[in-house]
């Protein structure tokens, strides 16, 4: 933060310190992590629905939102471990100065699977699963806005489920 005052700064820095790999480091692990992301999301929110209609009957706004919050959820979860290793291999090209000042190695993860096993060999599968609170509360709002607002579209444009 204090090296870039500004986008093209950041990212002039990164190439001339990590090459056009250093722009798209990170880039697996997020893409690998949408698909289960998005398919956890809408499989929680459908069977949990299709759930709440037998138990109860038709489903109201606060269920909605309550069905489309734990769908968030469970999909946070799912994918948190591979972002927690997207966001380190995106910063360890600028914790490389920082190590040189201190004489500690820095932790090189080359790929999405070598992260995953580095850190739960090294550091424990827990640490995969760090600032999934914070993680949570920053999806579930709007995931379970869109879900209501998915469900109002349906209404809306008579269109059925599967």
């Amino acid at each position: 933060p204090d090296k870039c005052k500004s986008i093209p700064g950041a990212l002039s820095m990164v190439y001339r310190s990590s090459g056009i790999g250093g722009l798209y480091r990170g880039l697996g692990p997020t893409l690998v992590a949408m698909f289960p992301y998005v398919g956890v999301e809408f499989m929680v929110y459908e069977t949990l629905k299709k759930r709440w209609e037998l138990a109860f009957g038709p489903v109201g706004t606060a269920a909605l939102l309550l069905l489309g919050a734990l769908g968030g959820a469970a999909a946070q979860a799912s994918a948190h471990p591979l972002d927690v290793i997207r966001r380190r291999m995106q910063m360890q090209s600028m914790n490389i100065d920082k190590s040189e000042e201190k004489d500690k190695p820095v932790k090189k993860y080359s790929n999405m699977f070598s992260g995953l096993y580095h850190v739960g060999k090294h550091e424990g599968i827990h640490v995969l699963f760090n600032g999934l609170g914070p993680a949570c509360f920053e999806k579930i709002p709007s995931t379970a806005i869109g879900y209501f607002i998915y469900e109002f579209l349906k209404v809306a444009l008579n269109v059925a489920s599967l």
